[in-house]
């Protein structure tokens, strides 16, 4: 009896192991799902937002340009060396910040290429390559202002971009702090410039690269100004579907032999040097040397 025991249990121990090594095996041959995808259809599908200079958007001529767009034609590049594809088809598609996540999950796109936050509450929704650009929020204010901090704004109106991290972080932030600020959301970056110069609001809280790339764009830059001041971290990144692991060992390798190379500082010229000290070139600089991962 002891030995029938025995044997039954030593069976299902090798029925579990048989077991575990099949899905193991089902699991290493399964292909990803965005590279399937991309071998399957031949394109490569890049998603954008239109108005996040110098990050992504559309210039006068109609063609979308930017930093992250710059990053993904490479990865693009690196797609067909790869996947052996020289006649890789390259897609673009708009994205908005309420339909980016969807696009992703449903294979509409394979990668966002914009300024996209990183959070781990994001990453229970999709993936991260490496890190692309490191800011923070900040406040732009008219350049006769005296508000230097949220606490200045008391009994006053800041403009803030929908759906964004900085929107969510300064809106729990001032909620916490019990501040008299009356928070006004914008869809597009631009009508908060627009109302800031209109005097409709007091002060507009954003990212502070996008807030330099809206100056760039502003009828007045000089009649505004940045107060200097860090409310937040927030780290980019590109953004694509959560379990292709494949994929992102892809988009990272492409992304830290680049930073291991003098395209970097070649990138950053093109699209930050004219900012001058703005441009948070030390911190930038210093990502790529962090994420210089070797081969």
């Amino acid at each position: 009896m002891f030995i029938h025991r025995k044997n039954a249990f030593g069976s299902l121990m090798l029925f579990s192991f048989i077991v575990a090594a099949f899905f193991s095996l089902a699991s290493a041959n399964a292909k990803d799902i965005t590279l399937e995808r991309i071998e399957r259809t031949n394109n490569f599908v890049i998603g954008f937002r239109s108005d996040k200079h110098p990050f992504s958007a559309v210039t006068p001529s109609g063609e979308v340009d930017g930093y992250s767009i710059d990053l993904c034609k490479g990865i693009y590049e690196s797609l067909k060396k790869n996947l052996n594809k020289p006649d890789l088809k390259l897609k673009m598609i708009e994205v908005t910040a309420d339909n980016r996540f969807d696009y992703i999950n449903a294979g509409t796109v394979d990668i966002i290429c914009s300024a996209s936050s990183w959070t781990l509450e994001r990453q229970k929704k999709v993936s991260f390559s490496l890190l692309t650009y490191v800011t923070g929020a900040e406040m732009l204010v008219k350049d006769d202002s005296r508000i230097r901090s949220l606490k200045n704004l008391s009994g006053k109106k800041a403009g803030m971009i929908y759906g964004t991290l900085t929107s969510d972080i300064m809106t729990k932030r001032i909620k916490r702090d019990k501040l008299d600020i009356e928070l006004v959301s914008y869809k597009y970056p631009d009508q908060g410039i627009e109302a800031l110069e209109n005097k409709e609001i007091d002060a507009y809280i954003a990212d502070r690269i996008i807030l330099i790339g809206l100056l760039d764009a502003a009828s007045a830059p000089n009649d505004l100004k940045l107060v200097n001041r860090f409310y937040s971290y927030d780290p980019y990144a590109l953004m694509f579907e959560r379990q292709s692991l494949d994929f992102k060992l892809l988009v990272d390798s492409y992304l830290a032999e680049l930073y291991r190379s003098d395209k970097s500082l070649e990138l950053f010229n093109k699209w930050f040097s004219h900012m001058g000290i703005r441009s948070n070139e030390n911190i930038l600089r210093a990502m790529f040397k962090l994420q210089s991962i070797p081969e």
